[in-house]
C-alpha cells in the first residue's frame, strides 16, 4: 500500500469564471470563509474540489477509452465512466467479484468509485479545493509555498486585489436592420411591431409597457479571478499495486496538461497550467521528487495504457452489459 499526497501551484493563463451563484443578472464568483490569525473571517475565491476531481476523472476516461480505442457506448456505461454511475437505490456493499471485474475493466473506479450493479463503491483518491495564494492564505500553505513565492520574486496582494467584475452585452439580432431583412415578412412586420411598442413606451415613461417590449439585448455582469492569479491545489490518494498507482498519475498527468475549470469557457476563460508541484509519499515522507511530464516508455501510465490495451475486449463486452 502507498500513500501519495501531490502539491502544486497552478497559474490561472486565463481569466478564471467559477460561479457559486447569480443574483439578478450579476454572476459571482465562488468564495470559501477563511479564518485570519487575527480571528476575523474572509471569504477567499476558491476552485471547488468537485470541479477539480471531475476534471480528473473526465480526463482519465478519455484516456482509458483512448487506449480502448473508442468504442461505442451505452448510456449505463457512459454514466459508469463519466458521472462514477447512477446514485444507487441501495446502500449496500458490493459483493467481493464484482468489485473485483468492476475495477479490473474500468481501473479508474478504484480510485474515484461511484455506483455500480446498485451498489456503491468508495473511492480513494481525494482532491483539495484550488485556494487562491494570497495574503489571507499563504499562513495555511505548505511552508515551500512561500518559499517558492519568495525565490520567484512573486509579491502577495489581498484576495480582493484578484477578483474584477466585467459586463458583457448579448446581442439581440432583431436589432440589427440589415439581419431582420432576413426574417419572413410576417416576422419582420411582428419585430417592428415590437421596436415600435417599445419606443412608444420609452417616450411615454411607461415602465411596465417597457419592460414587456424590452429587447433581449441584456447586460450581464460576472465576477473572474485575474489572469495570472495562482492557486494551491492538493491531491492525495492511497493506492494498492502497481496498477492503481499508475492509473492515479494517468487521471493527475492527463489533467494537469489540459486544466480547463469554472463557466465560459468558450470565450476566453478557465484554462490553467501547472508551474510547479511536488509528489510527497505518505510512507516515506524524507522523499520529496520534483513533479514531471514525461513521454518516455518508462513514463507514467504505460502500465494503465498497457492494462486496458491488453484486456480491450472483455472490456468492451463488460461496458456493453454494465449495470450503472
Amino acid at each position: 500500500m502507498k500513500q501519495h499526497r501531490i502539491e502544486m501551484i497552478l497559474r490561472a493563463d486565463q481569466p478564471i469564471a467559477h460561479h457559486s451563484e447569480t443574483i439578478g443578472n450579476a454572476a459571482l464568483a465562488q468564495r470559501e470563509g477563511v479564518r485570519q490569525p487575527d480571528g476575523s473571517i474572509v471569504a477567499v475565491p476558491i476552485i471547488t474540489g468537485d470541479s477539480m476531481r471531475h476534471g480528473m476523472r473526465e480526463s482519465s476516461t478519455y484516456a482509458f477509452l483512448d487506449a480502448l480505442g473508442y468504442p461505442e457506448l451505452g448510456e449505463p456505461a457512459l454514466r459508469l465512466l463519466f458521472n462514477g454511475g447512477a446514485s444507487p437505490g441501495s446502500s449496500g456493499a458490493m459483493k467481493l467479484g464484482d468489485y473485483r471485474e468492476l475495477v479490473e475493466m474500468v481501473p479508474t473506479m478504484a480510485l474515484f468509485g461511484g455506483n455500480s450493479l446498485n451498489r456503491t463503491l468508495p473511492g480513494r483518491i481525494f482532491a483539495d479545493e484550488a485556494l487562491l495564494v494570497c495574503e489571507e492564505t499563504i499562513h495555511l500553505l505548505p511552508e515551500w509555498v512561500g518559499e517558492y513565492m519568495a525565490a520567484s520574486g512573486q509579491e502577495l496582494m489581498s484576495c480582493r486585489a484578484y477578483v474584477e467584475e466585467v459586463q458583457r452585452v448579448r446581442m439581440d439580432a432583431s436589432l440589427d436592420p440589415g439581419k431582420r431583412k432576413l426574417l419572413s415578412a410576417g416576422a419582420r412586420e411582428g419585430v417592428e411591431q415590437r421596436l415600435l411598442r417599445s419606443e412608444n413606451a420609452s417616450e411615454a415613461e411607461d415602465g411596465a409597457a417597457a419592460e414587456k417590449e424590452k429587447s433581449m439585448m441584456m447586460p450581464r455582469r460576472f465576477e473572474r479571478i485575474v489572469r495570472g492569479s495562482l492557486f494551491f491545489w492538493r491531491v492525495t490518494a492511497t493506492t494498492f499495486d502497481a496498477l492503481e498507482e499508475d492509473t492515479l498519475w494517468t487521471a493527475i498527468l492527463s489533467f494537469a496538461m489540459n486544466i480547463v475549470v469554472g463557466g465560459k469557457k468558450g470565450t476566453g476563460h478557465g484554462r490553467l497550467s501547472v508551474i510547479h508541484a511536488r509528489d510527497l509519499e505518505l510512507a516515506r515522507p524524507s522523499e520529496a521528487v520534483e513533479f514531471a511530464l514525461s513521454t518516455r516508455e518508462q513514463a507514467k501510465g504505460r502500465i494503465f495504457r498497457d492494462h486496458v490495451r491488453a484486456n480491450a475486449e472483455r472490456i468492451k463486452t463488460y461496458l456493453e452489459t454494465v449495470s450503472a
